[in-house]
């Protein structure tokens, strides 16, 4: 026999098309039921009503808990953050809703420096590159028709960075004026 660490997904797959559809279903209520990890990820997953924005609401409590937790100071554990972004994108497909995490992640993280003061350079490098990330998605043709529900949040996103030290403030700036500069453009051309 097989040690577990000599499994794939292929022996998985092979045991699983032979379970019928109730032992399927069976399974998956207990991963479901296993932890919230599981349970998030397969409501994402598979829910595509109007329950939908109550699991991205999920997914941006994550993102701002580990800024702003309801008790004490956030952890800022940015796997966690970056994570659940990552994972609501893939198990929902919704690119609008990782776009909505992502930009709520960046504002968490420009409050929380003007909430506490000046951090470390990991800290604004990963606020920086997400919201690099964010534009570089806006620029998208899915992402292009999202700027008008997005352009106010990233004026003010650069408006509450302008007295954040390590460069941090201008870079954001810059960034932002591309991204209104692109849009301008884009406008002009249309």
């Amino acid at each position: 026999m097989k040690k577990d660490s000599d499994l794939k997904w292929s022996d998985l797959k092979k045991a699983l098309q032979k379970s019928d559809k109730k032992e399927l279903l069976n399974v998956i209520q207990e991963l479901y039921r296993y932890s919230e990890d599981n349970r998030r990820y397969l409501l994402a997953r598979f829910i595509h009503t109007e329950e939908a924005p109550k699991v991205l609401e999920e997914y941006r409590e994550i993102v701002v808990n580990e800024f702003f937790p309801e008790k004490g100071f956030g952890e800022l554990r940015y796997s966690v953050a970056e994570g659940a972004i990552s994972e609501y994108s893939e198990a929902s497909g919704d690119f609008e809703g990782k776009m909505e995490l992502m930009l709520t992640y960046v504002e968490n993280g420009v409050k929380y420096t003007n909430e506490y003061g000046d951090i470390d350079e990991e800290f604004y490098d990963k606020i920086y590159e997400m919201l690099e990330q964010f534009c570089t998605l806006l620029k998208t043709p899915e992402g292009k028709p999202l700027y008008p529900r997005f352009g106010e949040r990233l004026l003010k996103v650069r408006e509450d960075s302008e007295e954040i030290a390590w460069g941090f403030g201008d870079a954001n700036d810059i960034l932002i004026t591309k991204i209104e500069d692109f849009f301008e453009e884009e406008q002009k051309d249309s």
